[in-house]
């Protein structure tokens, strides 16, 4: 659109100044078309280098958006394969506990095996507890000194009187 306003000032300023108009009112008006179409271009022009900056900036938002994805593709690559290589990791650890466990398992009375299945599954997958220091490590309760020696004095199975978890002394 610039090209052509350049030629129609080109056009109205050379009939302007030719000579062949003399009426000083369709000077004027000649002039003031000139002047409204030179600031017509001006403000187009404007526009313009306004839209090139504009692009420019797009671009180089758009170079960094597509650096930015391009390094968290690679970075959520690396992750997934990691996270692949723990989970490979913890089936196989899964897969030696179960194994271990079977074992174990034929090992101890069944009566047994099924109660601590039953206390694991009612107690947040914790069955057994250690007792240290006198105290239930499955509930953190201490118990009483006189409870604690009876189950000393007794051996075998005991369990906690506060969370019901057997206990190993």
């Amino acid at each position: 659109e610039s090209g052509l306003l350049d030629q129609k000032i080109a056009r109205e300023e050379q009939r302007m100044f030719s000579g062949g108009v003399s009426n000083p009112k369709e000077l004027a008006a000649l002039q003031a078309e000139v002047e409204s179409l030179k600031r017509k271009k001006t403000t187009l022009e404007d526009e313009l280098l306004e839209a090139m900056l504009g692009r420019e900036q797009a671009a180089s938002t758009m170079d960094g958006l597509t650096k930015e994805r391009d390094e968290t593709a690679t970075e959520a690559a690396e992750l997934t394969k990691v996270v692949a290589d723990l989970t490979g990791d913890i089936g196989a650890d899964m897969e030696k506990h179960a194994t271990a466990r079977t074992e174990i398992a034929g090992v101890i009375p069944a009566d047994l095996v099924k109660l601590y299945d039953h206390l694991r599954a009612a107690k947040g997958g914790v069955g057994a507890a250690a007792l240290e220091g006198g105290t239930c490590l499955g509930c953190h309760t201490k118990l009483p000194q006189r409870e604690l020696e009876r189950m000393r004095a007794e051996g075998g199975l005991q369990r906690c009187d506060n969370c019901r978890r057997i206990l190993v002394i």
